[in-house]
C-alpha cells in the first residue's frame, strides 16, 4: 500500500520479516518524556521520522467554544479543515508505519476532523463514542412570554456523547512484518478487554463507551448475557444467507452476568473534580475547559501503543494524555502553545511520573 508523501518527504525504511529490525531514533533521548510550549507545527518539523509509536489527542473543534481564540473556525470549514490537516500531515510522517492515533472530535463537526485525518494520510479504521451525562444544552431556549405556544422549545440539544477517531498510518509491509520491523500495527486488544464475571472470558473491546453514571444507564436494556453455550465442533452451520459458516472449534460456557443490565459494557467517565486537580497545587484551579478523564485517556493510550512505547499529544492542553501515558508506563512528547496551559501541563505530567507505578 503507497503512503502519502508529508511536505518534508521524509522517507519510510525497513527490512523484511527475515532480517533484524531496523533501528528507530528515540525523540525523546532515554528520558520518560518532554513537552514544549510551541506551535505544533514547528513542533513536529523537528520530530524524528519513523520515531512515535501511537497518536492520542485531543484538537480543538473550531467552534469558538467559550469565546477561546485557539477554537476559531479560522474563517469556515475549509480554512479550519486545511488548518488542521497540516497539523496532522506534520504528525503523519513521525509517526512509525502502521502506528495507530485516537483523535477527539465533536459529534456536530466530526466530519471535518475526519477530512483532515483523511487528507493527511491517516486510514479511517473506526470512530468511538463516548456518551456521557453532564452535558448542558448551549441554545436559546423560547420563554413562552409572546409566543407562549412554543415556550420551552429550544434551538439545540443536550450534548451526550463525543467522538474519538480511530486512525491508522498505512505501510506496505503485512501485519506481521511491521510488528517485526516497527513494533505497531495492532491495538492491545487483551488489555483493553471487558472483564465479566470471574472466570468467564473477557468480552472484546468495543467502539462504544459511556460514563457509568445512573442516567445514562437508564437507557439500557436489560440483558442476561450469553444465554447458551458456544458450539466448538466446527460444523457447517448451513446458512442459507452467509453462504458456507462453520462453528468454531473452540467452545465456550454460557456466560452469565450477575448485573443484568447492557451498560455493564466498558465504560469510563467524564473527567471529574479529582481529573481536574490531578497534579496542581492545593486550591489551584485547571483553567484549561475542557479536560479529559485521566481513566479515558489512560484506556485510549492503552488500547493504541505498544509495550514502552511513546505516545504523541501535538494539542496537550493541560496534559491529560501525559499524564495518562505515563501512568500506563508509557513514554510521552507532545506540545502545547498557550503558555497557560503548558505551565499546568508540565506541572501535572511531572506529578504522574513521580507517583505512577514503579
Amino acid at each position: 500500500m503507497k503512503t502519502r508523501s508529508s511536505s518534508r518527504k521524509r522517507q519510510e525504511t525497513g527490512k523484511s520479516k527475515n532480517q533484524s529490525p531496523t533501528p528507530q531514533p528515540d525523540p525523546l533521548n532515554g528520558q520518560p518524556f518532554r513537552i514544549e510550549c510551541s506551535d505544533a507545527l514547528s513542533f513536529l518539523r523537528k520530530t524524528p521520522s519513523n520515531s512515535i509509536d501511537s497518536m492520542v489527542s485531543d484538537p480543538p473543534c473550531g467552534m469558538g467554544f467559550m469565546g477561546m481564540k485557539w477554537d476559531s473556525d479560522l474563517g469556515g470549514s475549509a480554512q479550519w479543515i486545511r488548518s488542521v490537516e497540516e497539523i496532522f500531515k506534520e504528525a503523519y510522517p513521525a509517526l512509525k508505519p502502521g502506528a495507530y492515533g485516537i483523535v477527539w472530535a465533536l459529534p456536530r463537526t466530526s466530519h471535518r476532523t475526519a477530512i483532515a485525518l483523511e487528507n493527511a494520510g491517516f486510514l479511517i479504521r473506526d470512530c468511538i463514542t463516548h456518551v456521557f451525562s453532564t452535558g448542558l444544552p448551549k441554545g436559546l431556549v423560547v420563554k413562552g412570554a409572546d409566543l407562549p405556544e412554543f415556550a420551552g422549545c429550544g434551538t439545540t440539544l443536550k450534548p451526550a456523547s463525543e467522538h474519538w477517531w480511530l486512525v491508522q498510518k498505512p505501510t506496505h509491509f503485512t501485519v506481521l512484518e511491521n510488528l517485526n520491523v516497527y513494533g505497531t500495527g495492532v491495538l492491545n486488544l487483551p488489555a483493553c478487554a471487558i472483564v465479566g464475571e470471574e472466570g468467564q472470558r473477557p468480552r472484546h473491546a468495543g467502539n462504544f463507551i459511556h460514563d457509568g453514571s445512573d442516567e445514562v444507564r437508564g437507557y439500557f436494556p436489560d440483558a442476561g448475557g450469553q444465554l447458551a453455550a458456544l458450539r466448538g465442533d466446527g460444523a457447517a452451520m448451513n446458512n442459507k444467507i452467509l453462504g458456507k459458516m462453520h462453528h468454531g472449534k473452540n467452545p465456550f460456557p454460557p456466560r452469565w452476568d450477575s448485573d443484568g443490565s447492557a451498560a455493564r459494557f466498558f465504560y469510563v467517565p467524564k473527567a471529574s473534580r479529582s481529573d481536574r486537580k490531578f497534579g496542581l497545587d492545593p486550591g489551584e484551579l485547571n483553567i484549561h475547559f475542557t479536560v479529559k478523564s485521566i481513566a479515558l485517556m489512560r484506556w485510549l493510550c492503552l488500547l493504541v501503543t505498544p509495550p514502552g512505547g511513546i505516545v504523541l499529544d501535538p494539542f496537550a492542553g493541560s496534559g491529560s494524555t501525559g499524564v495518562a501515558a505515563l501512568l500506563e508506563g508509557f513514554r510521552f512528547i507532545g506540545c502545547e502553545r498557550e503558555q497557560t496551559y503548558f505551565d499546568q501541563a508540565l506541572k501535572r505530567i511531572n506529578y504522574a511520573l513521580l507517583h505512577r507505578e514503579k
